[in-house]
């Protein structure tokens, strides 16, 4: 006699297929806005009542609605700076679709943006991130890519702010002793932009620092810390998402990413993210 599927499993079947359905299809286009104030009275007293806002990780293959929302909800929200904290392009992808896209971006106070690995990608086309039209004699100024580099912007509050871009190592040119150059003397604060955040967590910093990071996209699956320390398919297992401290002056913001890899084209409980940062005097 033929058994037939129990109603339990008949139910599980459906949960699974409306999970996917809403990960695939519903949840990559809810862009969420998320608020953070860092408590911090060195920053504060350096930078103010600046904001800032974050993206990451946008894996563009070619501009579309999606990415439009992106560009609409940046123009309400109105920040002062806009970083890109890397894979502005997907994995082996021409970059002219991310390179339209960045183009777009306008803040007062400037945008700047480091690449990732997968911005690497495209081969020697990344350069095209850099230098417009392949002119490598002469660097793109807006937004300003920054590769191992400190620049000063002024800000409307009258004050001024460092923004440094760390370069990934490896393949990919990262200087090792350009972080401890930087850092390790005394200085105003500054901002680190930089696609990884593993070396966060050893740094030894004389100066009042953000550290801004993304990569891991919050994992696209929300799931307990432990599994992604068990699993280690990121370099920072540790810092996934969101703000942590690790001193008194030293902070990390790991941003969840606005696209997602091709290998897991999905987002359940990780929706995209824009960030705006913005700093309070006062200790929490």
């Amino acid at each position: 006699m033929e058994r037939k599927p129990s109603n339990i499993a008949i139910i599980a079947l459906l949960l699974i297929l409306m999970m996917l359905v809403y990960g695939i299809w519903i949840e990559p286009q809810r862009i969420t806005v998320k608020h953070v104030i860092i408590h911090d009275p060195e920053l504060y007293a350096e930078w103010g009542n600046v904001r800032i806002a974050q993206i990451s990780d946008l894996h563009i293959t070619r501009e579309g609605g999606h990415e439009r929302r992106v560009l609409d909800e940046l123009g309400r929200l109105k920040p002062d700076i806009i970083v890109i904290t890397g894979d502005m392009a997907q994995w082996d992808a021409q970059p002219q679709g991310a390179i339209h896209f960045i183009k777009q971006l306008h803040a007062p106070e400037g945008v700047y943006c480091v690449m990732g690995d997968a911005d690497y990608s495209s081969r020697r086309n990344h350069c095209l991130f850099c230098h417009p039209s392949g002119n490598v004699h002469r660097l793109r100024k807006s937004p300003v890519i920054l590769r191992n580099t400190v620049i000063k912007t002024k800000l409307k509050n009258g004050g001024s702010m460092l923004i440094a871009g760390v370069t990934p190592g490896g393949d990919w040119g990262g200087d090792d002793d350009f972080l401890q150059e930087i850092l390790g003397q005394h200085g105003h604060a500054i901002l680190v932009l930089s696609h990884f955040s593993q070396e966060w967590s050893g740094l030894v910093t004389k100066r009042p620092v953000l550290w801004l990071s993304g990569d891991t996209h919050g994992g696209q699956v929300l799931l307990p810390s432990s599994f992604w320390q068990m699993v280690r398919i990121k370099p920072d297992p540790v810092h996934m998402a969101g703000l942590f401290r690790g001193g008194l002056h030293k902070w990390l913001y790991v941003n969840s990413g606005i696209g997602m890899t091709k290998n897991l084209p999905l987002r359940i409980g990780v929706p995209p993210e824009i960030t705006l940062i913005t700093f309070q005097g006062q200790e929490q």
